[in-house]
C-alpha cells in the first residue's frame, strides 16, 4: 500500500510505501474512532457495530489482494493537508 501526502505549502506529493498492517490500522481507526465520527457522518457512515467493522476489513483485505492502484481512503484536514491511501 502507498500513502501520498500533500501539504498546501508543497507543490509536490510525498509518496511512501506503508506496510499493510499500518494501513489496516488507519482504516479501522477511521471506522471506529470517536475522533472521526463527524467525518464519517459526512460520508453517510453511521455508527458501526463490531460485525460491520469486521466485514469492512475483510472486504478491504480482499481489495488489497485483487486490485492495484485503487484509492482506499483520502483525508483532508482544516489546513488542506491531504493524505491518500492507495493499494
Amino acid at each position: 500500500m502507498k500513502m501520498y501526502m500533500k501539504s498546501n505549502k508543497r507543490s509536490k506529493d510525498v509518496r511512501n510505501n506503508v506496510p499493510n498492517t499500518i494501513a489496516y490500522t488507519v482504516i479501522k481507526n477511521f471506522l471506529v474512532s470517536k475522533e472521526f465520527a463527524e467525518t464519517r457522518e459526512e460520508y453517510c457512515i453511521g455508527k458501526l457495530n463490531k460485525e460491520q467493522v469486521n466485514q469492512i476489513m475483510v472486504d478491504v483485505k480482499w481489495l488489497f489482494k485483487n486490485y492495484k492502484e485503487l484509492e482506499v481512503l483520502t483525508m483532508e484536514d482544516a489546513e488542506n493537508k491531504i493524505v491518500k491511501f492507495i493499494l
